[in-house]
């Protein structure tokens, strides 16, 4: 009931109900998603989080699916805004965007995986987001088949990398604490090239840091391409 005793109408915004936007929304959603994971974003827990009806929140976003196509745009702004910059070499500027675009995702590790999954709800704004890698490769003179296929390797790349990020949510792990005394024995003869290079790391040395090996990759991905296309 209304203060003047009639019933209040469903999905009609209470008083102060009326300022509710669609960015407020969805940046309420952001936090349950970063600090409980997706599945505590619900429409319910939405709206509670915001003391709204569950209803006003409807007339912004119509449904669960529109709330993380609309977090997926929150996550990818900064690609979208990346202005094009000819004081960079082409080689730096996909760098730049892979940097870019591994940064929003980690940024965010429990959305990440809720995007990686499931593509579909946020076709539109990856398509936007590519733009600085095919500007990059495109100012390498690279053709059309071949900037596709960089484009989508490169990707594929940073989301494979991001899994392996999210899921120890680190930045440094040992790949196997006990490898070194495992391969110690084992039979001369059954991996000496392994062997040798384990003993010459030593244990301090097999540790995996990932945004030394996220750059790595970056260097050999970005000279291939220099060294096979251009």
């Amino acid at each position: 009931m209304n203060s003047a005793g009639k019933p209040h109408r469903s999905g009609r915004p209470r008083t102060g109900e009326e300022r509710l936007s669609r960015d407020a929304i969805l940046r309420a959603a952001l936090r349950i998603v970063d600090d409980e994971g997706v599945e505590a974003m619900t429409m319910r827990r939405l709206a509670a989080t915001l003391g709204v009806n569950p209803m006003s929140i409807y007339h912004h976003l119509p449904n669960k699916a529109a709330v993380f196509a609309g977090l997926a745009e929150l996550v990818f702004a900064d690609l979208e805004a990346t202005a094009a910059r000819d004081d960079v070499s082409w080689q730096d500027e996909l760098k730049d965007a892979a940097r870019t675009y591994r940064d929003a995702l980690r940024s965010h590790p429990n959305l990440a995986l809720q995007i990686l999954s499931d593509t579909s709800t946020v076709s539109d704004v990856v398509v936007v987001t590519v733009e600085p890698f095919y500007r990059a490769l495109d100012r390498a003179g690279l053709a059309p088949r071949q900037i596709f296929e960089a484009v989508n390797t490169l990707i594929d790349f940073v989301h494979g990398f991001l899994l392996g990020e999210t899921t120890v949510r680190a930045a440094t792990f040992e790949l196997a604490p006990d490898l070194l005394d495992r391969v110690g024995k084992l039979p001369p003869e059954k991996a000496p090239t392994l062997a040798r290079v384990t003993q010459e790391l030593g244990h301090d040395g097999l540790a995996y840091d990932f945004d030394s090996g996220f750059e790595s990759a970056l260097t050999v991905f970005v000279n291939g391409i220099e060294t096979t296309w251009t």
